[in-house]
């Protein structure tokens, strides 16, 4: 079974850290897994928040890929209405060990779109 997550939360709150723990059980398991950051979700691509269990949103999506979860997308608008979309770009040029080296900047209708192939659909 295909499963996308959609982050649509900032990276301080509970759902942002759900998200996560189940984004690291269905790799786990071998489940193919894509990941699209959505409206304020765009930001835990970059805040270095952490939360009151002490996790660090930013820090638990660097370690995805190695649980070989390799689909990673951020909508372009919602980088843009961020004013994160030069920061992307910089951080990416920047560092080459980045996690943002890791996620694809598409339109929303082309997520969407890709976004159909999959099984399950899972918000925070």
């Amino acid at each position: 079974m295909k499963s996308v997550f959609y982050c649509l939360s900032g990276p301080a709150g509970h759902p942002a850290n759900e998200i996560i723990d189940a984004i690291s059980v269905s790799a786990v398991f071998d489940q193919p897994v894509a990941v699209a950051f959505i409206g304020d979700g765009v930001r835990q691509l970059f805040d270095q928040t952490v939360s009151e269990d002490g996790k660090n949103t930013t820090k638990f999506l660097a370690a995805l890929p190695s649980f070989d979860v390799s689909e990673f997308l951020a909508e372009r608008e919602s980088l843009e209405r961020q004013n994160l979309l030069d920061r992307f770009h910089e951080v990416r040029s920047q560092d080459e060990r980045s996690f943002l080296n890791h996620v694809e900047i598409k339109d929303g209708d082309e997520i969407r779109s890709r976004m159909r192939a999959f099984d399950m659909v899972i918000t925070d």
